[in-house]
């Protein structure tokens, strides 16, 4: 299925970057396709809203520059020579901070390519997630057995709470995280345990804590989904 993909995309791009104009000695053209972690691709002649694309020469010096959301040209001609294409998100600092300090996706990559006078030349390159998520989901009915709870979670210097549905972002560098459920039925009784360490996390991973009714009223076991995180609004972008 991988192989049938690449496939796709090439031929995509193959139809937006051919051109019967003679290029300029020493010149090379440049067809980039970007795919976005956890999206199909979409031929488009614009950056996806969240993704910038930066092109180094082999001496570091930026030769283009697109920001996120920019109007692309069909085709990139550049010098012949070696590049470093880097393609990201605009919050590589600040992606923690985001809706209320429950930080935000954050994606990035980068990769090497050597471009030869005179031809058209196929990059292709995945841009994933350097963080992951934790989100909450708690059991049917919950809110009617449940009058208010709490579910909080550290990791390295940060701590935030979510609700259900809701997500919180962590870099993979702060060591995993600690989750803590505390919540009051409606005979005003309260349950809480103490935190709980996850160790062990992955970039680009979606952890959803999914509680029973065990678990929420006696601080018993909880289940644990691992899965890919895919963002709705993120598409792939093709230069």
């Amino acid at each position: 299925m991988r192989l049938i993909s690449y496939i796709l995309l090439t031929l995509l791009c193959l139809t937006a970057c051919q051109s019967e104009d003679e290029l300029p000695a020493h010149m090379a053209e440049l067809c980039l396709t970007l795919e976005q972690a956890g999206r199909p691709a979409v031929s488009t002649r614009a950056v996806s809203p969240n993704l910038a694309v930066t092109i180094k020469n082999s001496e570091g010096t930026e030769v283009r520059h697109y920001d996120a959301g920019a109007t692309v040209d069909d085709k990139i001609v550049l010098d012949e020579g070696t590049y470093t294409i880097v393609a990201y998100s605009d919050n590589q600092t600040n992606w923690q901070e985001a809706n209320g300090g429950k930080g935000a996706p954050c994606y990035y990559a980068e990769t090497s390519v050597t471009l030869n006078a005179d031809e058209i030349n196929y990059v292709t390159m995945q841009v994933p997630l350097t963080n992951y998520a934790v989100t909450l989901t708690l059991p049917d009915m919950f809110d009617t057995l449940f009058t208010s709870y709490t579910f909080t979670l550290t990791s390295g210097l940060r701590t935030c709470e979510i609700k259900q549905g809701e997500k919180a972002y962590f870099s993979v560098a702060d060591g995993g995280f600690t989750y803590a459920f505390k919540a009051t039925n409606n005979d005003g009784v309260e349950h809480s345990a103490s935190a709980i360490l996850m160790p062990d996390v992955e970039a680009g991973k979606l952890y959803n804590m999914k509680y029973s009714y065990a678990s929420a009223s006696n601080s018993g076991g909880i289940d644990i989904e691992i899965k890919d995180d895919m963002e709705p609004e993120n598409g792939d972008i093709e230069l």
